[in-house]
């Protein structure tokens, strides 16, 4: 049954005013543009509290208790990685039974929300030397030897890799997020764009590995 429509302040004091005049609760009704019973419960309600105004109510109880929500956030900084999901399936075995939805509205309410994180290459201590001799070694290039570099750019798209979301507490800084380390994945697919000086070659290649 779709919930009713509440009636105004001004209604119910309208009801109890001509009740209070003698008028009969099916004409009040029909004044008013209600039903007979929430006239006679209006007025038995002011009889009752001697007012109309309606009572505040308690609300929906709460599906978790303090003691509970603090085990949600160390679940939640035990690994800032885990989804929703994981975090209530972990919630789950120490017996609290609850949906998603209820997980995320705890986490926002202790402060936390998803992150990206940084991204950054895998390097090794050997990348890192090879890298900084390759440097070293052309840093008095002039704008003539940088036209004879063929350059090149990629995207890739992998399939394996986990997601690099992380739960973070208002109280983190951007500036020292979680960073992400990005490896080779099984499957690949690799889109390359190579160009020259004054000469543009698109050379599409697509490899899976």
């Amino acid at each position: 049954m779709a919930p009713t429509r509440e009636m105004s302040l001004e209604t119910k004091e309208r009801i109890v005013k001509l009740l209070e005049e003698g008028n009969p609760s099916r004409m009040v009704a029909k004044d008013v543009g209600c039903s007979q019973s929430a006239v006679s419960k209006i007025w038995t309600k002011y009889k009752q509290h001697g007012m109309v105004v309606k009572a505040k109510r308690t609300g929906r109880p709460r599906k978790t208790s303090k003691r509970q929500d603090k085990q949600l956030k160390a679940i939640c900084l035990e690994n800032r990685k885990s989804t929703t999901k994981q975090m209530k399936h972990k919630w789950e075995e120490v017996g609290v039974n609850v949906c998603d939805r209820t997980v995320r509205n705890r986490l926002k309410e202790m402060g936390f929300q998803y992150r990206k994180a940084k991204r950054k290459p895998a390097l090794t201590p050997k990348h890192k030397r090879t890298r900084l001799q390759w440097a070293k070694e052309r840093q008095s290039w002039t704008v003539d030897d940088w036209m004879k570099v063929v350059f090149s750019d990629e995207s890739r798209i992998c399939i394996g890799q986990g997601d690099d979301s992380f739960v973070c507490h208002p109280g983190f800084r951007s500036a020292v997020l979680p960073v992400a380390c990005t490896v080779c994945c099984t499957i690949k697919i690799m889109i390359n764009l190579t160009w020259v000086y004054s000469v543009c070659l698109t050379t599409p290649q697509h490899t899976v590995s």
